[in-house]
């Protein structure tokens, strides 16, 4: 079970749908709730009509206080309308990645949504997720941003690559495997000459699932010589009907420049069920 439950707060439009889907999570693990508002004042988004700068930053301050305040308000009210314990944390330096991954390191996973360029009340910065992703040090589960979820991780596809990230996924998925009713293991271009994997077996890996308690998996193999990863990945979620992917989270910051693995990246763009990052 996840005894600590972080959320990450804004005033954009998906900022309720995440609380919501937070709150039927917190109370079904009977897990402590923080939310975490990490959102900047974009002066963009604000100037006045003599183009005043001091006028125009001092005016969006303002707004911005005052629409974290109705969150802060927002989220209490909600907590104890459903039961859930509850604490607001809330940065005042540095980006809202650098906020939310802080706080969130004393949680046992933090939600996001997907990054919705179309939301500029968000405000929270280029490559938010994927920044929180690498930087957390704690799983991330990450919401698309269309779509209601009222399960999660009952039906559960875990992407397998025998590798150091996917094995780290399937460790911080375990509060929610062991509540599993089915878990699919997917494996991509089985069959192909695996680097650095000594040929380590399936039944290494349900061995392992057995002794924790999780479903008895199924393993499933595609060829993606003739489709995106991500689109295979997608592909097989859907025919399982799951409701969580779990996978790691490839990449690495260099020169202030991110850069993704490919299945990282098309998921983040394209995902359509809450996927369990692990980085």
């Amino acid at each position: 079970m996840f005894r600590r439950i972080a959320v990450h707060l804004d005033h954009g439009a998906d900022c309720q749908r995440r609380l919501d889907f937070c709150l039927r999570i917190a109370k079904a693990h009977d897990a402590h709730l923080t939310g975490i508002f990490a959102s900047y004042v974009s002066p963009g988004y604000f100037h006045d009509e003599a183009g005043l700068w001091v006028q125009a930053m001092d005016k969006a301050v303002l707004v911005h206080e005052k629409a974290r305040s109705a969150v802060q308000t927002a989220f209490s009210q909600a907590a104890q309308d459903a039961g859930v314990a509850a604490s607001w944390r809330q940065g005042e330096e540095g980006t809202p990645a650098e906020c939310a991954s802080g706080y969130a390191r004393h949680s046992d996973v933090l939600v996001v949504s997907q990054q919705n360029r179309h939301d500029p009340q968000a405000a929270i910065g280029n490559d938010f997720v994927e920044q929180v992703l690498l930087s957390t040090g704690r799983p991330v589960i990450v919401l698309p941003t269309s779509g209601t979820f009222h399960s999660l991780g009952d039906r559960v596809l875990y992407c397998w690559d025998r590798g150091r990230e996917s094995a780290r996924a399937l460790a911080d998925a375990a509060p929610l495997l062991r509540n599993a009713a089915a878990l699919r293991v997917l494996s991509l271009d089985e069959g192909r000459e695996a680097k650095g994997d000594c040929g380590i077996p399936f039944e290494d890996l349900a061995a392992y699932c057995s002794c924790h308690g999780f479903p008895l998996p199924v393993h499933e193999a595609r060829d993606t010589r003739d489709i995106d990863i991500g689109d295979a990945i997608l592909t097989s979620a859907a025919d399982f009907a799951a409701d969580l992917i779990v996978m790691g989270a490839y990449g690495h910051s260099r020169m202030r420049q991110l850069v993704m693995g490919g299945a990282t990246r098309s998921l983040l763009a394209a995902m359509t069920v809450p996927v369990l990052f692990s980085h």
